[in-house]
């Protein structure tokens, strides 16, 4: 009997680290930390008007 509970708990185990596995890995591969790519990390492109918005943001309560 405690061989199958055994084997019953060491399946869980590795299924939940499967399923761990499987959403903490995609993230390195989209960053480039699993590649040869020279500059690691992820390309953020802001444009003036998300520019501008954050600079609002930053200086909207300086104001009061």
């Amino acid at each position: 009997m405690h061989k199958k509970s055994f084997a019953i708990v060491m399946i869980v185990v590795t299924l939940f680290l499967a399923f761990m596995l499987g959403y903490s890995i995609p993230p390195y591969i989209h960053a480039g930390v699993f590649s040869e790519r020279e500059e690691k990390g992820v390309a953020v492109e802001i444009d003036q008007n998300m520019e501008q918005y954050y600079q609002d943001l930053y200086s909207g309560g300086e104001e009061e």
